[in-house]
């Protein structure tokens, strides 16, 4: 399975750690070839990120890891694109 796009929800601490590090962090990951992170949510304690993640065979349970490394953690996974290409997203 050829991972081309994934679409994840996840937190941060508010403290120690930006969506900075977690751009650089997830760009490490094997088959990663852009990352866009967005703050969705602000908490006393944590940030709720939205984070797009673009490449060719990426490494889903590198993802994972990383986010674990700097302290973060996956609430739900909101898109995922495998295969050859991506196909649009029809509108109805």
């Amino acid at each position: 399975m050829s991972l081309r796009r994934v679409v994840i929800d996840a937190a941060i601490p508010t403290k120690g750690v930006t969506i900075i590090d977690v751009a650089r962090e997830l760009q490490r990951v094997e088959g990663v070839r852009a990352v866009r992170v967005t703050v969705d949510d602000v908490d006393v304690d944590v940030l709720g990120l939205i984070i797009v993640v673009e490449g060719e065979g990426i490494n889903f349970e590198g993802l994972e890891r990383a986010l674990e490394k700097i302290g973060g953690v996956v609430h739900s996974i909101d898109e995922v694109v495998v295969g050859d290409y991506t196909p649009e997203l029809e509108s109805t």
